[in-house]
């Protein structure tokens, strides 16, 4: 019956996922509170205990993946040895950066530095002038290589088990030189139900914070009042877009879309450049890169072991747990953008290329943000403490045509939304249909409603936050999972009788 209706399934996959998101929305509904306090509580529990884990999976990855584009493995194709890249290196980098981190770009570009800058947890006091530039090295930790070696780690060894060894596009597969045929019985399986809930979780918080940005800037640049009601409909109207998205495929709908949000995103950093104090983005961005280099070690391995203030939990473990969750989905849909290209490339698209853009946006958007808020121009912390959707609006308020400016910003959030939304019900539809790279349209378009409809009851009932306290508390066995896929690539990789010395050279 589903192989009639969907394509190609693995029922156990399908129906465990179902069900389960089916159950938690439910819950979000009906007890959204007891539900939001036990799942707080298990947060609470393991940012207590596993600080330390988590800082030594973040730093494991991190090594792993320079040893490998060090080493003669780098230039090993993701792919037969004759194949070419599908996609441009522009439209390449477009895709991951559109899938893996733009809506976050917007609303935490404007938020985060200024929230360390007058909160500053470390290396100079809150609000001084060496706050402005710690601000910037902290937020490049949390949204630099740290963050995208999950991608980087997860994606490398699933294009490699796809396009080089030809097997199915899931994670089970990846871990088959590890686990063997364990892969395909119930952990092969667990860890595709794992992949796919947290990749529900992720993007239907995702959609949720997108719609709260949305609504500030639909009052701020059209004057509207946003209801309930209207909340509802533009939820509606973006299920409906990315649902649109996700059936034309990659390259009509997802490619395109992530081409305009690109350019859309350098138009508004090009506008504050020019418009704002540009010596000091320039200042700022050249010393907060330095003090974020000179510091890489500390800031990988500070626990805070003695004082153990709550600013670990709520920021640096809070991420490395949602950029884990995050990595399933984006992780597995970069590798499937990349075939044919080899691991050095590929590695330094994932991590050098997003690492560069997020020192320039950071750099300009937070370090107008922080030079508004010293200068007086603009009481931008005043604006984010009432409202974080109101960061971005309220900035560009400050500056000549910074309302025309907004519309594009507005536009933009939406165009992030719906290519975040339809990759993920992209990937999910690949990993419920075996691995299939062209999951049958039907799949697609249930997993971007099932995305939307999570959107919907969860700001319905208030339930987001538990939904993304769950997509956290899912990177704790994930995170034994991107330990597990690095023994399973490193062995397959060496191991692997296909690779002649000719080819590794």
């Amino acid at each position: 019956m589903l192989k009639k209706y969907l394509g190609e399934v693995d029922p156990a996959v399908f129906w465990v996922s179902f069900i389960a998101l089916i159950v938690a929305l439910i819950f979000g509904v009906v007890v959204p509170e007891r539900l939001a306090e036990a799942l707080n509580n298990a947060q609470s529990f393991i940012v207590t205990n596993f600080t330390w884990w988590y800082m030594l999976v973040i730093a494991a990855s991190i090594l792993f993946v320079i040893w490998l584009a060090l080493s003669r493995f780098g230039s090993i194709k993701l792919g037969k040895n004759s194949d070419v890249p599908e996609y441009t290196t522009f439209n390449w980098v477009a895709m991951l950066f559109s899938c893996g981190i733009g809506v976050g770009f917007i609303f935490w570009g404007v938020a985060e530095p200024l929230y360390h800058f007058m909160d500053t947890p470390y290396l100079a006091a809150s609000e001084s002038a060496e706050a402005a530039t710690v601000a910037l090295q902290i937020t490049l930790l949390h949204w630099g290589v740290h963050g995208w070696v999950c991608y980087s780690v997860i994606g490398v060894a699933i294009a490699y088990s796809t396009y080089r060894l030809g097997n199915p596009l899931r994670f089970s597969y990846a871990l088959e030189p590890l686990i063997g045929q364990n892969a395909h019985g119930f952990l092969g399986k667990l860890v595709d139900f794992l992949a796919v809930f947290a990749t529900v979780a992720g993007i239907s918080t995702s959609l949720g914070m997108g719609v709260i940005s949305i609504r500030y800037g639909t009052t701020s640049v059209f004057g509207l009042e946003m209801t309930e009601f209207y909340v509802i409909v533009a939820l509606i109207l973006l299920i409906a877009a990315y649902t649109i998205s996700a059936v034309t495929g990659l390259n009509r709908g997802i490619k395109k879309l992530s081409i305009v949000n690109i350019w859309l995103a350098i138009f508004v950093l090009a506008f504050v450049f020019v418009m704002g104090n540009t010596r000091f983005f320039l200042d700022l961005m050249v010393d907060g890169f330095g003090h974020y280099l000179s510091n890489f070690v500390f800031m990988t391995f500070w626990t805070d072991p003695v004082e153990q203030t709550p600013w670990l939990g709520w920021w640096t473990i809070f991420y490395w747990g949602w950029w884990i969750a995050w990595g399933p989905f984006v992780g597995g849909f970069i590798a499937r953008i990349s075939k044919g290209r080899t691991i050095r490339e590929f590695i330094i698209g994932v991590l050098v290329v997003p690492l560069a853009m997020t020192v320039i946006w950071f750099s300009v958007i937070g370090g107008a943000t922080i030079d508004a808020q010293m200068t007086g121009a603009v009481d931008m912390w005043g604006a984010i403490s009432a409202d974080t959707g109101s960061g971005i609006y309220e900035l560009l308020s400050a500056y000549p045509l910074g309302s025309l400016v907004a519309v594009v910003v507005y536009f933009n959030m939406l165009t992030f939304l719906v290519t975040s939304a339809d990759s993920a019900a992209f990937f999910v539809s690949m990993i419920i249909s075996r691995g299939n790279l062209e999951p049958k349209t039907s799949m697609r378009v249930l997993w971007a409603i099932l995305l939307g409809a999570s959107a919907i009851i969860l700001t319905l009932s208030g339930g987001l936050g538990a939904l993304q306290t769950v997509s956290i508390l899912a990177a704790l066995p994930f995170s034994l999972v991107v330990i597990s896929i690095i023994a399973a690539f490193v062995k397959s990789i060496v191991k692997d009788a296909d690779l002649k010395l000719e080819d590794v050279a």
